[in-house]
Protein backbone atom coordinates (compact mmCIF):
# COMPACT_ATOMS: atom_id res chain seq x y z
CA UNK A 1 0.00 0.00 0.00
CA UNK A 2 1.19 3.41 -0.98
CA UNK A 3 0.22 4.51 2.45
CA UNK A 4 2.32 1.97 4.22
CA UNK A 5 5.48 2.97 2.60
CA UNK A 6 4.78 6.69 2.77
CA UNK A 7 4.91 6.09 6.57
CA UNK A 8 7.84 4.13 6.65
CA UNK A 9 10.12 5.53 4.23
CA UNK A 10 9.55 8.97 6.47
CA UNK A 11 9.24 8.07 9.70
CA UNK A 12 13.57 8.64 10.68
CA UNK A 13 13.06 11.97 8.98
CA UNK A 14 10.04 13.27 10.90
CA UNK A 15 11.64 12.24 13.80
CA UNK A 16 14.30 14.35 13.12
CA UNK A 17 12.34 17.38 12.06
CA UNK A 18 10.25 17.54 15.39
CA UNK A 19 13.19 16.97 17.08
CA UNK A 20 14.40 20.44 15.56
CA UNK A 21 11.25 21.49 15.77
CA UNK A 22 11.40 21.51 19.41
CA UNK A 23 14.60 22.77 20.04
CA UNK A 24 13.76 25.86 18.20
CA UNK A 25 10.24 26.40 20.10
CA UNK A 26 9.62 29.95 21.30
CA UNK A 27 11.58 31.61 18.39
CA UNK A 28 9.42 32.96 15.71
CA UNK A 29 9.45 29.92 13.57
CA UNK A 30 6.58 29.41 10.16
CA UNK A 31 3.92 28.07 11.14
CA UNK A 32 3.14 24.82 10.03
CA UNK A 33 0.97 24.18 7.04
CA UNK A 34 -2.00 21.21 7.27
CA UNK A 35 -0.28 19.28 4.48
CA UNK A 36 3.26 19.21 6.89
CA UNK A 37 1.11 18.62 10.46
CA UNK A 38 -0.84 15.71 8.83
CA UNK A 39 2.26 14.11 7.15
CA UNK A 40 4.39 14.43 10.25
CA UNK A 41 1.30 12.85 12.68
CA UNK A 42 1.12 10.07 10.52
CA UNK A 43 4.52 9.42 11.33
CA UNK A 44 4.84 9.94 14.57
CA UNK A 45 1.80 7.32 15.22
CA UNK A 46 3.06 5.17 13.05
CA UNK A 47 6.49 5.12 15.27
CA UNK A 48 4.36 5.17 18.18
CA UNK A 49 2.20 2.07 16.91
CA UNK A 50 5.42 0.11 16.14
CA UNK A 51 6.85 0.70 19.12
CA UNK A 52 3.81 -0.71 20.67
CA UNK A 53 3.38 -3.31 18.24
CA UNK A 54 7.81 -4.37 18.81
CA UNK A 55 7.50 -4.34 22.45
CA UNK A 56 9.11 -1.05 23.01
CA UNK A 57 6.61 0.82 24.25
CA UNK A 58 3.42 -0.06 26.33
CA UNK A 59 -0.09 0.85 24.51
CA UNK A 60 -0.27 3.77 27.74
CA UNK A 61 3.47 5.06 26.56
CA UNK A 62 2.19 4.90 22.88
CA UNK A 63 -1.01 6.72 23.68
CA UNK A 64 0.68 9.60 25.54
CA UNK A 65 3.76 10.32 22.80
CA UNK A 66 0.64 10.42 19.90
CA UNK A 67 -0.98 12.65 22.42
CA UNK A 68 2.12 14.87 23.05
CA UNK A 69 2.29 14.85 18.93
CA UNK A 70 -1.22 16.27 18.04
CA UNK A 71 -0.79 18.93 21.13
CA UNK A 72 2.98 19.65 19.93
CA UNK A 73 1.95 20.02 16.42
CA UNK A 74 -1.71 21.37 16.91
CA UNK A 75 0.15 24.39 19.17
CA UNK A 76 1.88 25.64 15.86
CA UNK A 77 -1.18 25.35 13.44
CA UNK A 78 -3.56 28.32 13.22
CA UNK A 79 -7.30 28.83 12.52
CA UNK A 80 -8.76 26.33 9.89
CA UNK A 81 -5.79 24.13 9.57
CA UNK A 82 -5.83 23.52 13.30
CA UNK A 83 -9.14 22.59 12.70
CA UNK A 84 -8.77 20.53 9.61
CA UNK A 85 -5.82 18.62 12.46
CA UNK A 86 -7.92 18.02 15.01
CA UNK A 87 -10.85 16.58 12.05
CA UNK A 88 -8.27 14.39 11.03
CA UNK A 89 -6.53 13.38 13.85
CA UNK A 90 -9.98 12.78 15.57
CA UNK A 91 -11.41 10.57 12.67
CA UNK A 92 -12.72 7.48 14.11
CA UNK A 93 -10.36 5.85 11.84
CA UNK A 94 -7.47 7.73 11.88
CA UNK A 95 -5.46 5.25 14.77
CA UNK A 96 -6.77 2.30 14.33
CA UNK A 97 -5.44 2.42 10.67
CA UNK A 98 -1.89 3.43 11.51
CA UNK A 99 -1.86 0.67 14.13
CA UNK A 100 -3.39 -1.92 11.32
CA UNK A 101 -0.06 -0.89 9.20
CA UNK A 102 2.30 -1.23 11.93
CA UNK A 103 1.02 -4.68 13.54
CA UNK A 104 1.02 -5.44 9.79
CA UNK A 105 4.71 -4.31 8.87
CA UNK A 106 6.26 -5.67 12.82
CA UNK A 107 8.12 -8.46 10.88
CA UNK A 108 10.00 -5.98 8.71
CA UNK A 109 10.10 -3.29 11.33
CA UNK A 110 10.57 -5.10 15.16
CA UNK A 111 14.60 -5.70 14.04
CA UNK A 112 15.43 -1.98 12.47
CA UNK A 113 17.09 -0.10 15.26
CA UNK A 114 16.64 2.80 12.95
CA UNK A 115 12.55 2.31 13.68
CA UNK A 116 13.70 1.67 17.74
CA UNK A 117 16.51 4.80 18.11
CA UNK A 118 13.31 7.09 16.65
CA UNK A 119 11.01 5.74 18.83
CA UNK A 120 13.65 6.42 22.26
CA UNK A 121 14.66 9.68 20.48
CA UNK A 122 10.89 11.31 20.23
CA UNK A 123 9.52 9.57 23.57
CA UNK A 124 12.75 11.50 24.87
CA UNK A 125 11.13 14.85 23.80
CA UNK A 126 8.02 13.72 24.42
CA UNK A 127 8.73 13.13 28.04
CA UNK A 128 10.53 16.21 28.68
CA UNK A 129 8.26 18.76 27.11
CA UNK A 130 5.14 16.72 28.51
CA UNK A 131 3.61 19.63 30.28
CA UNK A 132 4.73 22.26 27.71
CA UNK A 133 2.41 22.05 25.00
Amino acid sequence: MPYQRFLRNTVAGIVLCTLSAVAHAGQNQPAYKFTAAAREIAQLYWLAETANACGWATRQEADRVEAFAVRFLAAHLSGTYRAAFFSLTGEPGFQPGVQRVAFGDRSRNCDQARWKNGWTSYKSVADENATRY
